[in-house]
């Protein structure tokens, strides 16, 4: 999205709390990737219309998507988090909130902890590493139900997946993976998804009954 239209949009959206506003600054502080604004407020209208029950979000960070979700509708949230300093932050930061009763936080490498788990979800929000895509897509389709909604942040990843083939080495099997998956997204039989040119990139699927 075009920097000055972003900053426009930015501008148009309502004040955090105090806990996410330094959040927010805390992250930037630290380099530490979190749901960037737009898509955040796009998340909290889909939320409250979609009002699900039982969310899922695989890749937690500091818990600020966790938080802005639990804000946005009364769901029971499972959250997953592999790095345990973070995990650590997150949780301090999920009690200041007071959502503990209904946040749980899961502390692991996703790919052993999701086929550990039996629940249904109506809606799934992946938001990890993102060369992994593919991978996670065939864990948690089968633990969202039918007519749920996946959200995918980051498909676009700066860009760079709609721009040349050639890419800096270091990011050229993130950007393959993320190609991969956005068009598995596309064909998959089982979905249907709109890719949203917002913040960086927000893939919204819903899973046909």
């Amino acid at each position: 999205m075009d920097n000055e239209l972003s900053a426009y949009i930015q501008g148009l959206i309502p004040a955090r709390d105090e806990l996410l506003t330094r959040m927010e600054q805390s992250a930037e502080e630290k380099a530490i990737p979190i749901l960037d604004l737009e898509t955040s407020q796009l998340l909290r209208v889909l939320l409250r219309q979609l009002n699900p029950k039982k969310i899922l979000e695989v890749g937690a960070a500091i818990g600020y998507s966790a938080i802005v979700m639990a804000q946005s509708c009364s769901a029971k949230i499972v959250t997953i988090e592999r790095d345990r300093e973070r995990a650590e932050e997150a949780l301090e930061n999920i009690q200041e909130a007071g959502l503990q009763d209904r946040i749980e936080l899961l502390v692991g490498d996703a790919f052993d902890i999701l086929p550990t788990l039996y629940d249904s979800f109506d809606v799934v929000f992946l938001d990890a590493a993102k060369g992994q895509y593919p991978r996670f897509l065939e864990l948690v389709l089968p633990l969202l139900r039918a007519s749920g909604t996946l959200f995918s942040d980051n498909v676009f990843f700066h860009g760079l997946v709609a721009g040349p083939e050639q890419v800096k080495h270091k990011m050229r099997t993130i950007v393959a993976r993320l190609r991969e998956y956005n068009q598995m997204l596309a064909i998959d039989s089982r979905l249907e998804t709109a890719f949203v040119p917002i913040g960086d990139g927000l893939a919204v699927s819903v899973k046909k009954g």
